[in-house]
């Protein structure tokens, strides 16, 4: 099955024509991730699979949520046990989270079932931190973390190094309202709204992590869940349908 490619415009008061064109990728998704040149993802019955220039290929095990980054592969299962991949094994890891991000340099950080706060300390071991506050989910780049809380506010955790995974511990909000936020491993930050509406982060840099305001970026669909990686944002839409895109 050949990936079919479609052009969005979206016209605004600002611009005259920002396109965004998006590839149907063949599948059925609920949740990917991109990073370091790979896409991993898990359907809706929690079969895991990765995309080879071939076509996806399923890898051994069961996970509800999965994330690759400069940390490795990580997923949680739907008991929410975490795990890591170790040479084509899945690896128990101390601990129990709903969520896990892999976009950190080396630590992986996530959220458990009463939205703590996580990371694990030099990415080994089992010294998870917990940071304070609730959120129901985090994602790590390579100077910040994101996260969202159960009301959809925003947030930032600055000053997050290979050595301090858990950042300043000083949260600062951001103007807006998302129900998820993925950053990318070159710092990007993306999001979608309660409404399945996408919206990027600009003027986001190692001087200025928070940025200066948000853009939405246009959707051929309502989305629930985006990645970043390499120039392409991928997009799994409500129904669980694949899209590559590129601007």
């Amino acid at each position: 099955m050949e990936r079919t490619a479609v052009v969005f415009v979206l016209l605004s008061f600002c611009f005259t024509s920002l396109a965004l064109e998006c590839t149907v990728v063949p599948g059925s998704l609920k949740q990917l991730d991109v990073g370091n040149g790979q896409v991993f993802g898990v359907n809706s019955n929690n079969q895991i699979y990765t995309l080879y220039s071939t076509g996806w290929i399923q890898v051994p095990g069961s996970l509800k949520h999965v994330s690759v980054g400069p940390a490795g592969v990580w997923g949680v299962d739907s008991n929410n046990y975490i795990y890591k991949l170790r040479g084509g094994d899945w690896v128990i890891v101390p601990g129990m989270l709903t969520q896990v991000d892999a976009g950190g340099t080396i630590s992986p950080a996530g959220v458990n079932m009463n939205d703590d706060i996580f990371c694990l300390t030099g990415g080994q071991g089992s010294s998870w931190i917990n940071i304070p506050g609730k959120l129901k989910y985090y994602s790590c780049g390579p100077y910040s973390c994101w996260g969202v809380n159960a009301a959809d506010n925003i947030y930032i955790m600055k000053d997050v190094t290979p050595t301090t995974c858990a950042g300043s511990l000083k949260w600062e909000q951001i103007p807006g309202g998302l129900s998820m936020i993925e950053v990318s491993t070159d710092g990007k930050v993306f999001g979608v709204s309660s409404i399945g509406e996408i919206y990027q982060r600009d003027g986001v840099s190692p001087s200025n992590p928070a940025g200066t305001g948000w853009h939405q970026v246009p959707s051929p669909q309502k989305v629930k869940h985006v990645s970043y990686d390499l120039g392409h944002l991928w997009l799994i839409d409500r129904d669980d349908r694949i899209m590559d895109c590129t601007e």
